[in-house]
C-alpha cells in the first residue's frame, strides 16, 4: 500500500492535476479569472525555459565524470528505473527507457573501479508480470563481458530506500562499505542521502542528465509537453526529498 501512496501523492500536487482542479473550480464557480489563471499556469509550466531551469536546480552540483578518474570502491551500485515492458511477439518484452545508468555502471566496472557490480531488482506491484530490472541487466552485463561471479542482485525492491537497505544486506560483511552509486543526476542527491543513512560510504557517479547545452531562443517560451514533464518531475523529486528529510529527522 505504501508504494501506491508514494506514487499518488506526487500526482495530486503535479502541475497538470492542480491546473485541472482549478479549471473544474472555475466551471463550478463560473469564474473566468480562474480559467485565465489556469491557462497562464499551464503555459508557464510548459515552457522549455521553465523545465530547463527546474531540472538545473535538481541537477545542481552534479557533473558528468570520466570513469577512470573515479576512486576505487567495494562495489558499483546501479539503481533501477531504466527499463519498461511492452506486449510483443511471444508475450511481454523488455525495452530501454534510458540506458545511461546501465552503461555508467559498465564503464566503472571496465575501468576497474570495483570488483562487484550490483543491480537492484526494481519491480512495482502493477508490473509483477515483467522481469525484475536487475535480472535483465545481469543477463545484459554477462552478454557484454562481465563475469557472472562479479554480479550481485538485490531482492525485489520498490523504491530508493528499499534499494539502499537491500544493498547494505549484500555488503553487510564489509563494515563501512564504499560504493560508487550510479543513478540519474536529478535523482542523485536524494539517493545519496538515503544510502548514507544506511551507513554506506557513497561516491556519486551521476548520469542521464536532463539539462541540455542549448541556447535560449523564442522557442524556449512556447509550450512543450516535454517541458511540462520536466516541471512535473521537479515537483515529484522535491516531494521525495522532503519526505526523506522529514523521515530522517523523526
Amino acid at each position: 500500500m505504501a508504494i501506491y501512496l508514494h506514487k499518488i501523492l506526487p500526482i495530486l500536487v503535479s502541475p497538470l492535476f492542480v491546473i485541472m482542479a482549478v479549471l473544474l473550480l472555475a466551471v463550478w464557480w463560473k469564474r473566468r479569472r480562474l480559467v485565465l489563471l489556469a491557462i497562464v499556469a499551464l503555459w508557464v509550466s510548459s515552457m522549455p525555459i521553465t523545465g530547463a531551469y527546474l531540472m538545473a536546480q535538481l541537477e545542481r552540483g552534479m557533473v558528468l565524470k570520466q570513469a577512470d578518474t573515479m576512486p576505487n570502491a567495494d562495489a558499483i551500485v546501479v539503481l533501477s528505473g531504466i527499463l519498461t515492458s511492452i506486449e510483443g511477439e511471444g508475450g511481454l518484452q523488455t525495452e530501454w527507457l534510458d540506458p545511461d545508468r546501465y552503461f555508467g555502471g559498465l564503464k566503472l566496472y571496465n575501468a576497474g573501479r570495483a570488483p562487484i557490480l550490483i543491480f537492484t531488482r526494481g519491480q512495482l506491484p502493477w508490473t509483477d508480470k515483467s522481469v525484475p530490472e536487475g535480472d535483465y541487466l545481469k543477463a545484459k552485463a554477462i552478454e557484454d563481458g562481465v563475469p557472472e561471479t562479479a554480479i550481485l542482485l538485490t531482492e525485489i525492491v520498490q523504491n530508493t530506500e528499499e534499494e539502499a537497505v537491500a544493498t547494505l544486506g549484500l555488503l553487510q560483511t564489509k563494515p563501512d562499505a564504499s560504493i560508487l552509486l550510479v543513478t540519474s543526476a536529478f535523482h542523485m542527491p536524494r539517493a545519496m542521502d538515503v544510502f548514507k543513512t544506511q551507513g554506506l560510504n557513497v561516491t556519486p557517479y551521476p548520469v542521464d542528465f536532463k539539462v541540455r547545452a542549448e541556447q535560449t531562443t523564442f522557442m524556449s517560451y512556447l509550450p512543450s509537453a516535454g517541458a511540462l514533464t520536466q516541471t512535473s518531475l521537479f515537483v515529484r523529486e522535491m516531494l521525495g526529498r522532503a519526505y526523506y528529510n522529514v523521515k530522517n529527522a523523526l
